[in-house]
This record gives C-alpha cells, structure tokens and sequence, in this order.
C-alpha cells in the first residue's frame, strides 16, 4: 500500500497526518486531535491511522441465508473476496445526541435491520473502489452505523471521562471516536473478480448529509491506494 497524507484543517491550523499500511495504535491522533467551536455542532472525520493500518483482503465463504447477501453487501455466495477496513469516526466539534431508534421524531434516521434484529442509522458511509483515474471499479454499498463513544481523542475531557452512550440512546461525545472494526458485518468492499492492479479505496461519512456538521472543517471523505492481487491468487480466510 502506498503512502498517503490526509491533511486536515481545523480553526485555521492545518494537521498533517502521515499514514502508511503498518498498523499504528490510534493515540498516533489521538494526541493531536483538536475539538474547536462549531456553534453547538458536530463535525465528524474519519481516523486516518486506523483506516489504512487496518486494511486487508480476505477470502469468506457467504450462504444462501446469510444477513450480508439480504443486505446487498456481498454480490452473491459462495466464496466471496472481501476488502475489509477499520472506520473510526473522530468528532471535532460538539457532542451529536441522536437518542433512541424506536422516538418517533427519529424515524427519518433509522431503519430496522430485521436480519440482524436490530437498528441502523440510515445510509450514513459511502463505500467505493475507484481505478487511478477516479471511475468506478466496484459499486459502494451504503454502510449503516449505530452511534456510540468507544473511546476518546482528546486530552481534554470536557467533562466527559466516560462513555455517554449506547446502541439504544445513541450520540457521539465531543472529542470521542465510535469504531466500527472490519471484523464487523458489512465493514467491506466486495472486490471479488477484481482484476489485478491498484486501486483507490474510498469512504464518505455523513454521505447524504443526514447531520448538519456546521462548519465542517474536518474532511468527510478520505481515500488510500491499495493493490489489489491477481483474483486467482490465495489470500487469507477470515
């Protein structure tokens, strides 16, 4: 995997991050990782680190039945290759409090995932493999999240020093990121058939503006070139 830098911006301070394909603990941002004033907002960024030291491909085997296939995020069954990452969305700006899935005033937001037996933020993260010049290779599927604190990124509690809140009244604290890790369900890019080459991996948060983030100075897309091996070749089972 190639070297990529993901600049961002934040009360008119540029940050630098460097990220390369080696895995990296997450206080590699967590330590510099500034909250600012965004008028009672949230501005939501994705953890560069964790995106590309996370990264893998691996071979899984889908069944007829299986949630993936209903959930249109595998193409079929069988014996399926799987990009699979990290996603740990940073909030840089005020504490978002969505609360629970089953408030009336939240049903534009959430859908009942009946697969699965539980809620999900609607269409909240745009998946997609793009060629070197920027067209499609894979169609994204839509990813959708359930809003928690995991762990914080700031040395600064704002009051905060412990998680707030849960799958059944859902937010983000102020200074905290919400992983989603790529063992989870749909935490992926089905390449399978894919030609050999490399590609650009990309995601966008918040992809149909759900979430007013105000100033948003805090990028909601962020993207690494990654080679993707021969389809006939063996990669590890997972």
């Amino acid at each position: 995997m190639r070297r990529l830098l993901s600049l961002f911006a934040v009360a008119g301070v540029a940050l630098l991050v460097a990220t390369t394909s080696a895995a990296e603990p997450r206080d590699s941002v967590g330590r510099m990782f500034p909250v600012y004033d965004n008028g009672g907002k949230p501005d939501l960024t994705v953890d560069p680190q964790r995106f590309t030291g996370q990264m893998s491909i691996v071979d899984r085997v889908f069944s007829a039945d299986s949630c993936e296939l209903a959930e249109g995020t595998v193409g079929g069954t069988g014996v399926r290759r799987i990009l699979r990452f990290d996603v740990v969305l940073i909030n840089g700006g005020q504490t978002i409090t969505i609360g629970s899935p089953t408030d009336p005033a939240n049903a534009g937001i959430f859908e009942f995932a009946a697969c699965h037996n539980h809620y999900h933020i609607k269409n909240f993260a745009d998946y997609r493999l793009l060629k070197m010049d920027g067209s499609l290779a894979v169609a994204g599927h839509k990813q959708a999240f359930c809003f928690i604190s995991s762990f914080k990124y700031t040395n600064d509690s704002n009051g905060q020093d412990k998680p707030a809140f849960t799958c059944d009244y859902q937010g983000i604290q102020s200074g905290w990121g919400d992983w989603y890790y790529k063992q989870l369900s749909g935490q992926w890019i089905d390449i399978t058939g894919v030609p050999e080459g490399d590609y650009i991996v990309r995601v966008t948060i918040n992809a149909v503006g759900m979430f007013d983030e105000g100033a948003n100075r805090y990028t909601n897309t962020i993207e690494t070139t990654i080679h993707v091996p021969d389809p006939r070749n063996k990669v590890p089972t997972g």
